[in-house]
């Protein structure tokens, strides 16, 4: 007579086995899972960022006629630049968080940005002059990019009319015009 036969409540060491890989592949499978959808989270983060960004940009622009005339070569430390973005876009709204990409910020290990000697920002502006329409006048000019392809289809960059676009999917379409 068998184990079973017997009325043998217990399970084989073959039955144990399989379960326990069933477990493992399943845990993978969810890990993987939780891993794409914190990476979209962070994806609609930074363009909701973007979009936050230009909402205080053209707020900016309506109140002093033109875009900020903040220059990259005329500050010598990035720390000062950021700031610089930062001081001309707060009172619209953009506050030094919005700067801040979390999948930049996760990468770098979460530095602190708080204060003006750690600012950050993590969007490049466009430079334009100090024309009140050279901001609007071509709708699909960038007002903002993403400093880094860190969510694998190139850059997110948010245009005049408040679209946001991975950078890919930007120079796709130019090909095809």
């Amino acid at each position: 007579m068998h184990a079973r036969e017997r009325g043998s409540g217990g399970f084989s060491l073959l039955e144990v086995g399989i379960a326990l890989a069933i477990i493992a592949i399943l845990s993978v499978l969810a890990l993987a899972g939780a891993s794409q959808l914190r990476a979209r989270a962070q994806r609609i983060k930074c363009a909701n960022n973007l979009r936050n960004l230009a909402v205080a940009a053209n707020l900016y622009l309506e109140q002093n006629g033109s875009w900020p005339q903040i220059r990259r070569n005329s500050v010598a430390e990035p720390q000062a630049y950021a700031q610089a973005w930062i001081d001309a876009l707060t009172p619209f709204g953009a506050t030094r968080e919005i700067w801040i990409c979390p999948t930049i910020q996760g990468l770098l290990n979460n530095p602190d940005y708080s204060t003006a000697e750690t600012a950050r920002v993590d969007y490049v502006a466009t430079p334009f002059d100090d024309r009140p329409g050279s901001p609007r006048e071509w709708v699909r000019q960038p007002w903002f990019i993403e400093r880094g392809n860190v969510h694998g289809k190139g850059n997110l960059v948010i245009f005049t009319d408040g679209s946001v676009q991975d950078l890919k999917t930007v120079l796709n379409e130019a090909k095809k015009r």
